[in-house]
């Protein structure tokens, strides 16, 4: 087992893991006060981590090179590949209306003062889809480049918000508990935990060995739940309720309450630049995957014209309709995760290696103990996460 190879695995989950979800989740965590939120984050990272496991199981029942849609395809059927496939179409376009409203207005707050004028409705919307558009347009490469510095940006922004928190956190903000209010927080963690589609090709990449993967996952997902809890701990010990609720009701990232700090200049901006750079690194990976996907799905190459056509197909809808609603973000997020993740990521893993192991009778190394008992619960769980996200749209 090489010690370089987990390594990789691991900041490869953890990446693909931290992203904007994050800037939701103080505001769905805040009421309910730090420790409640502490609890509901660790249970989603256990759930989100035995899942990744059931999927590892499933893929090593697989060739090498197998993904989610012929994995669902292998053991639900042509008719479980479509609405698999359906799915994850509708929980990428969720993140990508999620990305739209919270990205276009941090990101015209810096585009603004180049330009000396404010652009504001559809055309901000239409100017930030462009710009990344193209950014996509252009290829793996340049999305590469363009990432590296953004990833970069988020490290440092993220850091420097964390390590001045020592002098704004307030100890008594931190200690109020409200239990019954933080179940409803579920979804947005689930969407903020998502990792599952890199678990297929990180194990071809690693030839299979699932001892590799086994600790990939433990680490690559320990990070994001340090990240979270450290960010829930800064937020909701520095902001007063009313602001976060106030961000909450107006759909925005969570970074905007830190305009409520007066006199720390440094940590508005810091945030502002975290907030863009976790928005912009997800929607690229995300659209990138889109992209790929239709392509595959239209039989079209991702080249030349075409990829041009798959642009627009990946950024035009969820353009659409951040623009008839530009207070979605906090929605989309709680609609990616609440049905998208809790699907795609709960139900479909546990479903599958049910059919795997107790009707088909496959060899397994079963990464996750419990046999039926767990997968009853990841089941039940899930369902579960998909009630609430339901009553909180019927209640919105």
């Amino acid at each position: 087992m090489k010690t370089r190879d987990i390594i990789t695995g691991s900041l490869l989950i953890g990446g693909t893991t931290i992203g904007a979800g994050m800037l939701g989740i103080p505001l769905v965590t805040g009421e309910a006060g730090f420790i409640p939120a502490i609890g509901i984050t660790v249970l989603v990272w256990l759930f989100m981590y035995a899942t990744g496991l059931l999927f590892l199981e499933a893929t090593l029942w697989l060739h090498s090179g197998a993904n989610v849609l012929s994995i669902a395809e292998r053991f639900l059927g042509k008719k479980g590949r479509v609405f698999s496939g359906s799915v994850f179409v509708f929980l990428y376009y969720c993140l990508m209306i999620a990305y739209f409203a919270g990205g276009t207005p941090v990101f015209m707050s810096f585009i603004t003062p180049f330009i000396g004028t404010e652009i504001t409705g559809i055309w901000a919307f239409a100017l930030f889809g462009f710009i990344f558009g193209m950014i996509v347009a252009f290829g793996l490469k340049f999305i590469g480049r363009v990432n590296y510095i953004l990833m970069i940006g988020l490290v440092v922004s993220y850091v420097a918000l964390i390590g001045g928190g020592t002098e704004i956190v307030v100890l008594e903000k931190l200690q109020v508990q409200h239990w019954n209010k933080i179940f409803y927080a579920a979804p947005i963690l689930f969407a903020a935990f998502g990792y599952h589609n890199v678990i297929p090709s990180l194990t071809s990449h690693f030839h299979m060995n699932a001892k590799v993967m086994r600790k990939c996952i433990l680490w690559g997902t320990l990070i994001p739940l340090v990240v979270y809890i450290l960010w829930q701990w800064l937020i909701i010990g520095s902001i007063p309720q009313e602001v976060v609720e106030k961000t909450l009701k107006a759909g925005q990232p969570v970074t905007f309450a830190l305009q409520a700090l007066t006199g720390k200049m440094w940590i508005q901006q810091a945030g502002k630049f975290f907030s863009l750079f976790a928005i912009v690194t997800s929607m690229l990976g995300v659209s990138f995957s889109i992209v790929d996907f239709l392509g595959d799905g239209l039989k079209m190459q991702r080249h030349g014209y075409h990829r041009i056509s798959l642009c627009f197909l990946t950024f035009v809808p969820p353009f659409i309709i951040a623009t008839l609603d530009p207070s979605i973000f906090v929605q989309a997020l709680g609609i990616a995760g609440g049905f998208g993740e809790a699907f795609l990521n709960g139900i479909l893993p546990a479903w599958i290696v049910w059919i795997g192991r107790y009707r088909k009778k496959l060899l397994s190394e079963r990464p996750l103990a419990g046999g039926k008992p767990s997968l009853v619960l990841i089941l039940l769980v899930a369902c579960f996460v998909m009630i609430l996200e339901a009553i909180a749209l019927v209640s919105h």
